[in-house]
């Protein structure tokens, strides 16, 4: 079974983190450590047991999941193993209202993307539509969670990204849908562009 967008990896700025930690008291390594589950549920458990297999957390993991559990991060009905016994991080279920404001934040990001990308371009005498996601996306909340994912929940990335767009567009360099946009990040090559000091060109040649 797919897991819900909420469910998968995120990478938040250090405001946003600083925010949740407050008003969710956590401490550093229930942060960090809820990240990795976060990351383990999207079949990347390496991280999970890399990190342990070093030793980095001062805390016991167990301890880490009643804490969470007692400050309503996690739901009640998640049975914590015994201290000893290896937990599944894919059985770990979060609470929906702290799930939610972080798809909410996912949300901000991809509706500020989208309402900034450009609604059509024309290739050789033909117009094609920008802002269709429904080529890739069942759903909006599907798009900009594809979105927060390929820049791991960085504010600062994606201002980066803002930027890199609007000097794309001044210099005609947007030529694809904002779904290859994002599969593709082709800021990168825009960025690269940048650097290289190149300007406006022919959307033909990107063809």
């Amino acid at each position: 079974m797919e897991l819900p967008a909420y469910m998968k990896n995120l990478e938040l700025s250090i405001d946003r983190e600083i925010q949740f930690m407050i008003k969710y008291q956590l401490t550093a390594d229930e942060l960090f450590f809820m990240k990795l589950i976060f990351y383990a549920q999207e079949d990347h458990e390496e991280y999970l047991h890399e990190f342990f297999s070093q030793n980095q957390l001062t805390t016991d993991p167990r301890d880490l999941l009643v804490s969470l559990q007692n400050k309503g991060i996690i739901n009640k009905s998640y049975d914590i193993p015994p201290k000893g016994i290896p937990f599944n991080p894919q059985d770990v279920e979060f609470n929906k209202r702290f799930t939610d404001q972080l798809m909410k934040h996912s949300q901000d990001m991809g509706m500020e993307l989208f309402n900034a990308y450009p609604l059509f371009t024309t290739i050789n005498g033909r117009q094609f539509s920008l802002r269709n996601i429904s080529k890739n996306f069942k759903t909006f909340d599907d798009y900009c969670w594809e979105y927060g994912k390929s820049i791991k929940w960085n504010e600062q990335y994606h201002k980066e990204i803002m930027d890199l767009l609007e000097y794309g567009k001044d210099n005609n360099m947007i030529t694809s849908g904002i779904c290859d946009f994002i599969i593709s990040r082709q800021w990168t090559t825009i960025k690269a562009l940048k650097d290289a000091g190149m300007g406006t060109f022919d959307t033909g040649e990107l063809i």
